[in-house]
């Protein structure tokens, strides 16, 4: 009789880790690949330009997501760069990792890392679910008028 505890409790124990190991606190989660699609350019909240990903200088390059928390840039089915990362259920955070061969003094307060975050746009059924990375600054336009300048890097979910 008490092997057959034994095998049961050892049986649910196992059961419960497997179905466990899949959970997660957010519904979100960035696991695959993305790629990038577009950019988009903004003057003083104004759509001023569009490139498609064909256009793009680096077009088809793709985030790589993994378990554990990490991944790697994917250019030209090149494992050009690796990263870590964490997210919750509105931004993903990317730690990119400098290479020893990079010269990392030239970007300020790294600490070997380059941090950058991606706002999660979740998939509405009609479209991929997409990545934004925003970068937004101040200018002078061709008339020396200081102006608001902001682009949009979009990753979409393949």
């Amino acid at each position: 009789m008490k092997k057959y505890i034994c095998a049961f409790l050892s049986a649910a124990i196992i059961f419960s880790l497997i179905i466990m190991s899949g959970c997660s606190d957010f519904e979100f989660n960035p696991l695959g690949t993305w790629e990038y699609s577009e950019e988009i350019y903004y003057i003083d909240g104004k759509e001023v330009n569009r490139v498609e990903k064909n256009d793009m200088l680096y077009g088809g390059m793709k985030y790589i997501f993994e378990k554990s928390g990490t991944g790697y840039i994917d250019v030209a089915n090149y494992r050009s760069q690796e990263f870590t990362y964490d997210y919750d259920d509105k931004n993903v955070f990317v730690h990119l990792i400098i290479p020893d061969d990079m010269d990392a003094s030239k970007i300020p307060n790294n600490n070997g890392i380059v941090e950058t975050e991606y706002t999660v746009y979740d998939s509405d059924g009609d479209s991929p679910a997409k990545l934004i990375r925003t970068e937004e600054y101040k200018a002078k336009d061709e008339n020396g008028k200081e102006v608001s300048v902001k682009t949009e890097y979009v990753l979409v979910k393949l």
